[in-house]
């Protein structure tokens, strides 16, 4: 993979339709491309009016898929409770399996979900395609998962410290009662402890994910409209991205010309960031490929060429 490129910006300006034009401008040039959307919302199906429930190819060497995030977070939730149950045995008699439905709508879940649906993605296609494009749902949900591996890695690094301790007590104990004083499955060293080894695990994905998302082969791509609202809110996410140590590698202006007159400089607010315009195409009410490339012919070369 040489580069991987994620669609930022405000529901309804237009992530998709960008997406699919950069992804299918690769495509017509030979390239490999894997397309896909973590949006709940998906629009890709739509646009290539293929059901992408599993891995299609849409296009020349373009293959898409759309994340059933729902069903994810079902097989997500399982698994984790699958794990949890093999370490703590006295889970078993919870039930864990009932409380399913009740953490699918917790705090947090929908991004951990998301997370580890892209972590899989990266692992089954990286190194099978020559770019990567993800259109990803509206701001709020976007920037959490963005932040999510650099907050985890700090939140486990405690825990881990904490999981220490307790090997190290129980050690101490051991050294005056004997190791007998413990059952056979309660681990006293580092190397044989299965929770320390769970705290590792996903310790060295979120390591892994922010790796990715910092590094600068991961292309941030900000959609925004000739209107306050969604400029505002790319400026959020901009200083967003800057607090995280990301930054963005273009601004584009989608549906320029949809309003006649309306003159919001863009690119004094984007200083520093290249910006550009992406003509409304009137009278559409599908659009073609080829419209698909006219859309992405005033962007698409600047930004592979940075």
């Amino acid at each position: 993979m040489r580069s991987f490129f994620i669609f930022l910006g405000k529901g309804g300006v237009g992530k998709s339709t960008s997406s699919a034009s950069l992804a299918y401008t690769l495509a017509d040039r030979g390239e490999r491309v894997f397309w896909f959307s973590v949006d709940p919302a998906h629009n890709l199906s739509d646009i290539t009016e293929v059901a992408l429930d599993k891995v299609k190819n849409v296009f020349k060497r373009l293959d898409a898929l759309e994340v059933d995030v729902s069903a994810y977070m079902q097989r997500y939730l399982k698994e984790t409770i699958r794990r949890m149950k093999s370490l703590y045995k006295q889970l078993s008699v919870v039930g864990l399996e009932s409380m399913v439905d009740a953490l699918r709508f917790s705090p947090g879940m929908e991004e951990v979900a998301i997370l580890y649906a892209v972590g899989e993605i990266l692992d089954a296609y990286a190194d099978k395609y020559d770019y990567l494009v993800m259109d990803t749902p509206p701001t709020g949900l976007s920037m959490r998962i963005l932040a999510l591996p650099k907050i985890n890695m700090e939140w486990i690094h405690v825990l881990r410290m904490w999981r220490l301790r307790i090997l190290q007590k129980r050690q101490m104990i051991a050294s005056v009662k004997g190791r007998d004083y413990f059952p056979q499955d309660v681990a006293l060293d580092e190397g044989e402890d299965k929770v320390l080894g769970e705290i590792s695990r996903h310790m060295d994905f979120m390591n892994r994910m922010w790796d990715t998302f910092a590094d600068a082969s991961c292309r941030k791509i900000l959609v925004v409209n000739q209107d306050e609202l969604s400029v505002k809110e790319g400026l959020r996410i901009k200083e967003t991205l800057k607090e995280l140590g990301m930054s963005l590698a273009a601004v584009l202006v989608n549906k320029f010309g949809l309003i006649p007159g309306r003159q919001i400089d863009v690119k004094g607010a984007f200083e520093g960031v290249p910006v550009y315009e992406v003509p409304f195409l009137e009278g559409r009410e599908k659009l073609t490929v080829e419209d698909l490339f006219h859309i992405g012919k005033g962007w698409v070369e600047g930004v592979l060429s940075r």
